[in-house]
């Protein structure tokens, strides 16, 4: 499990013995990129980030013991810049940079700064695009701030806080419910499926407020099914195990071995924290798999993916009696042949089938994307199906994107009338995107 630690809050933590240890272990700082780069000047941090109103920010996995990510903002001269932004190479598909970068917007909107800059390696293309889709632009009107030879200086205008009275603020939020009435309406007592994706579980915070948002739509009275999977932390015990990882066409190659991980990690691990999340929030949910009832019966896919299944029926009975009690049926998507084998079956997939059997109104896909975007990197607001094999011939779509989108396809033409592939990163997303007029990330028709 990757945490966010600010400077201040590790002096007071039990890793600050930790972040120590390593500092002053030659042999750590040797392997370790990220710590080798905070202890150049760590002895400063005091006097140069946090003395001056600054902060310094680390990414750190509980389970391995080890710092992954960094992230700073120096203030100078009431200019603010973002420094020491480093994440460890076996992290970044992780998302670690992102999640770093976020927590550090926050303090700096609290600390009402208005403008911040940075600077990046013009080699740096993939970081050039991510801060470019995050607000930021290219300044050749420097202020003073250092810049190495070869780099960019990027400037980013923060949004100013409005301040607003109590009473206009109650009337915003009076309107905002107005807003909602229609689509409570519509979505009472209908089935909603909610496809929770591993990638969009690695922040706590994150989790916690997809789990607040679950439990308010049941309080609603719409019966939701969430379906999860959970890649990342696959990916993480199998590399534990020095178990190699394969993938054809966005699926995971599932061998016995492999497939006796995919197990333990979704149904022991990840479902358990789940219902766990949901319970303590006042909201009665169980967890499942397809081995329960044998509900999802498989067979193999392909004789060169493995363990990896095909649906071959879905008895609803097991979810529909679970709804009918005002549960929230929490699915891992492992399925089981005749024979008792077990499989790996694509969450995507899952999701998409379940909502079929289970004649679902709509389809959320919660992921850690804002959405499915063009050849220019923008969200495509609305898709059409029809649109969908097109944009896979001429590689819009691609690797994992790919069963998503034919799962998505695959729901609007067996009766489920819209999809949704949305970013758990934003806070409240799911009830943006079904109880008000303005919608976020990518619709599917």
């Amino acid at each position: 499990m990757i945490k966010i630690y600010t400077y201040n809050s590790i002096m007071q933590n039990e890793i600050h013995d930790f972040i120590i240890d390593n500092i002053n272990n030659e042999l750590n700082v040797k392997n370790n990129k990220v710590i080798e780069n905070i202890t150049k000047d760590l002895t400063n941090i005091q006097d140069n980030y946090i003395e001056k109103g600054g902060e310094l920010l680390f990414a750190f996995d509980d389970e391995n013991k080890k710092i992954v990510g960094t992230i700073a903002i120096k203030i100078e001269n009431n200019v603010a810049v973002l420094k020491r932004f480093y994440v460890d190479n076996d992290y970044r598909k992780r998302k670690i940079g992102f999640l770093l970068y976020y927590e550090l917007e926050k303090i700096i909107n609290k600390k009402k700064i208005n403008t911040i800059y940075l600077t990046s390696g013009k080699e740096l293309e993939g970081a050039h695009k991510f801060y470019e889709r995050n607000g930021w632009v290219k300044d050749t009107n420097n202020p003073g701030i250092y810049i190495r030879k070869g780099a960019y200086l990027y400037k980013k205008e923060m949004k100013k806080s409005k301040k607003i009275t109590k009473k206009s603020e109650i009337l915003n939020q009076a309107e905002i419910l107005i807003e909602a009435i229609p689509y409570i309406k519509e979505y009472v007592g209908k089935i909603m499926i909610i496809k929770y994706g591993g990638n969009a579980m690695i922040n706590e915070e994150q989790k916690s407020n997809v789990i607040k948002q679950i439990s308010l739509l049941r309080m609603l009275g719409i019966k939701v099914v969430l379906v999860h999977g959970g890649g990342p932390d696959i990916e993480n015990e199998l590399k534990i195990k020095n178990i190699k990882s394969k993938f054809e066409k966005g699926l995971r190659v599932t061998n016995k071995e492999t497939m006796d991980v995919v197990k333990m990690v979704l149904i022991g691990k990840i479902n358990s924290e789940i219902v766990n999340l949901l319970n303590i929030n006042n909201c009665n949910a169980i967890g499942l798999s397809g081995i329960d009832s044998s509900f999802i019966k498989c067979s193999a896919k392909d004789e060169k993916l493995g363990f990896v299944g095909k649906i071959e029926s879905i008895n609803t009975n097991i979810i529909i009696d679970l709804l009918e009690k005002d549960y929230v049926p929490i699915i891992s998507t492992i399925g089981v042949d005749t024979k008792g084998n077990y499989y790996n079956i694509n969450a995507d997939t899952a999701a998409s089938e379940i909502a079929i059997a289970l004649k679902a109104k709509k389809v959320i896909f919660l992921t850690n994307i804002d959405g499915l975007l063009d050849k220019n990197k923008n969200i495509i607001s609305v898709l059409k199906k029809e649109k969908i094999e097109e944009l896979i011939q001429n590689e819009t779509i691609t690797g994992g994107m790919i069963p998503k989108i034919e799962a998505c396809k695959e729901c609007l033409e067996n009766g489920v009338e819209k999809i949704h592939i949305i970013n758990g990163a934003i806070k409240n997303t799911i009830l943006y995107e079904l109880l008000s007029d303005n919608g976020i990330g990518t619709m599917i028709v």
